[in-house]
């Protein structure tokens, strides 16, 4: 086995082995964005009157 296929054979073991780890993990992101008090819409360059 040449040394190209035996670096192959080992990437592919790795991440065969990867996946298997991570395939039943999940990630849950949660983010919060307050709302702008109104006392900031008089430094506003945008006409947001909505």
């Amino acid at each position: 086995m040449k040394a190209q296929e035996k670096k192959a054979s080992f990437l592919k073991r790795t991440i065969d082995l990867a996946l298997k780890g991570n395939a039943n993990s999940t990630t849950c992101v949660t983010v919060f964005q307050p709302k702008a008090p109104h006392g900031l819409k008089k430094f506003s360059k945008m006409n947001n009157d909505k």
